[in-house]
Formats: C-alpha cells, sequence, structure tokens
C-alpha cells in the first residue's frame, strides 16, 4: 500500500505541477490554479502517508 500511495502522489504531483506551470503560461484561470493547488496538496499528503506507513512497516 505504501508503493502505490508514493507513485499515485508522484504522478498526480507531476501531472498538477503542469498544469501550474501551463496556467501561468496560457490564460489565467483562478479555478484551475486552485485546483492544481489542491491536487499538489492532496499528492504531498499521499507521499507523506506513505512514509509513514513504511516507517511503521520497517519496526514490526
Amino acid at each position: 500500500m505504501d508503493k502505490f500511495l508514493f507513485i499515485f502522489g508522484i504522478i498526480v504531483f507531476v501531472f498538477c505541477l503542469i498544469f501550474f506551470v501551463m496556467n501561468f503560461l496560457g490564460e489565467y484561470d483562478g479555478m484551475i490554479l486552485l485546483g492544481t493547488v489542491f491536487g499538489m496538496l492532496n499528492a504531498s499528503i499521499a507521499m507523506g502517508v506513505s512514509e509513514i506507513l513504511r516507517a511503521l512497516k520497517s519496526k514490526k
């Protein structure tokens, strides 16, 4: 589960980062900017949870 969360987090983070940069280079839309920021936050949380799960699994 921890590897899946980490890979999911990386993919979502990169996808949102691409749209975040495209938002500044192209037409500015506040809703897309907000969506990409929340998407990157969600991906960061998923990667953090995967690290916590990995640490808990290694202690057992």
